[in-house]
């Protein structure tokens, strides 16, 4: 017998979606959108209609009927949601209950109180008696790609950060292995700006394709319940770890190794840049190596490597932050991760105003990080705080750490960490400088005609002038606390403030 808040309950339902109606109404569409395939071999798999509402039962007035004693007369609604990202669409039910002996999600009894949303692969038992695996059917004439649960199979955790988890990911279809970017559920507006922005530079970095820069290979928006939807972008597996990660296995690198890495990451960059994309977080931790195991020692190495290493291919990632400036030219987030943030970024918000120059800077300290170990900007080398000290572009090549690094490096990093963008030194001369290239001469004789008398004067007035530590600097503090904190310091605050993204 029921009491009367069950009837009540079930008045509510009933007046909500008119269930004692739907069984009469036409459907909207013929158009399939789903199957329940049934988990018993003698059972016929289901086909689901794309309608508001479709009812499911033992009645034969129901939109899908159920013929099992168990089940009600009108056991459940499926109502149908559409969660939209820029300019793709997805479809999904939400499941009401109205049952007696209960519905199921994954052996989960669905609360009356709480209707759940269906995804692809979920377990549907109606009652003890039948089960269904719901799967939703792929639009050809829509931007939607599908489920990603019906593509790929998620596997081990590869990492974490602030705004996503990495996971490892294989292609149902080609047994590829890839690796899945799961970012932190967000909320399914219909009108929300910002999903929309976050779609179309999904699309941008899609369209992306350079050797030293991480393939994209698909994006999926997936439901985690009425109001929220989660972003599922499947990457290029890197087997070699981040760049982060070797330097601090070896606590620096050697020049001709950091050599030809730098030419590979400004090569990609570069790339980016010609597309009017700025990265905005280049750092060790987002650059990944991808090696090739050298199997014997016949093998002749395309590089400057360690003795089991072939080759190895730098590829940019974590485009998080990345954003397309177009012909605007310029954009004033406040972003970065602070050792490795350009002055021009820490400004106040009334000035703040930069360019793809960001990215150089950060380089210049990657770069610096590379060669010695640790960064040329730290708290523990105030006064004046870190801050400060990329404010005015305060750092220094210490000796003994930097007196074998050839002066064509400290000349380079010193044009990098140049604090007004305008003068410091672009991709394009960067590229021809000469610790990549040659002498100076060879540069200038390289260089367009309307670039060599600038770049000449700017070579000349290089300072690359190494220098005493201070008796108060702890160096081995400072490259003990780089190699341990720098790469949980992703995106923290400088004065609070550094990660907070604001509307550009």
């Amino acid at each position: 017998m029921l009491n009367g808040a069950s009837l009540k309950r079930k008045r509510s339902l009933t007046e909500n979606f008119n269930i004692s109606d739907l069984g009469k109404r036409k459907y909207q569409s013929t158009q399939i959108i789903a199957k329940l395939a049934s988990l018993k071999p003698d059972t016929p798999h289901i086909d689901v209609p794309q309608k508001e509402t479709v009812l499911i039962g033992r009645s034969s007035s129901c939109d899908i009927t159920l013929n099992f004693p168990d089940v009600s007369t009108k056991h459940c609604v499926l109502e149908l949601k559409t969660i939209r990202s820029g300019e793709s669409s997805r479809f999904y039910f939400v499941l009401h209950d109205n049952s007696s002996n209960g519905t199921y999600i994954n052996g989960e009894r669905v609360s009356k109180e709480k209707p759940r949303f269906l995804k692809s692969g979920d377990n549907v038992g109606f009652a003890a008696s039948c089960s269904y695996v719901l799967r939703y059917i792929d639009d050809e004439e829509s931007n939607s790609p599908g489920s990603f649960f019906d593509k790929y199979l998620v596997g081990k955790l590869l990492g974490s950060g602030h705004y996503a988890q990495v996971k490892e990911a294989q292609n149902k279809t080609t047994g590829e292995i890839c690796a899945v970017k799961i970012f932190h559920p967000r909320k399914s507006s219909d009108n929300d700006e910002t999903n929309k922005q976050m779609n179309q530079e999904m699309n941008l970095l899609m369209s992306i394709n350079h050797p030293n820069i991480v393939k994209f290979y698909h994006t999926f928006i997936e439901p985690m319940n009425e109001h929220s939807v989660t972003t599922y972008l499947v990457l290029e597996k890197v087997n070699g770890g981040e760049l982060f990660n070797r330097v601090v296995k070896k606590g620096k690198l050697r020049e001709d190794e950091s050599k030809n890495l730098f030419k590979q990451l400004l090569s990609g960059l570069n790339y980016l840049h010609s597309n009017e994309i700025v990265h905005r977080d280049i750092k060790p931790e987002n650059i990944l190596l991808d090696i090739t195991p050298r199997k014997s020692h016949k093998e002749i190495q395309t590089g400057p490597w360690d003795e089991d290493e072939l080759n190895i291919v730098v590829k940019i990632a974590d485009f998080g932050l990345a954003k397309f400036i177009g012909d605007m030219r310029f954009t004033n987030t406040l972003c970065g991760t602070p050792a490795y943030v350009a002055p021009e970024i820490l400004t106040s918000n009334t000035t703040r105003r930069y360019n793809k120059q960001v990215d150089l800077w950060s380089t210049g300290v990657l770069l610096y990080v590379c060669l010695c170990g640790f960064p040329p900007f730290s708290e523990e080398l105030s006064p004046p705080s870190m801050r400060e000290q990329i404010l005015r572009g305060r750092f220094a090549f210490f000796s003994p750490y930097w007196d074998t690094i050839n002066d064509d490096a400290l000349d380079l990093i010193s044009k990098l960490l140049i604090v007004n963008p305008s003068d410091r030194i672009t991709m394009e001369q960067t590229l021809r400088h000469p610790w990549f290239i040659g002498t100076a001469e060879d540069v200038a004789s390289s260089a367009p005609e309307s670039d060599k008398y600038d770049f000449q004067e700017m070579y000349a007035r290089a300072h690359s002038v190494r220098v005493p530590v201070r008796e108060d600097t702890n160096i081995t503090s400072l490259r003990d606390q780089a190699q341990s904190s720098l790469a949980i310091s992703g995106n923290m605050d400088i004065d609070n403030d550094i990660d907070q993204e604001c509307a550009s």
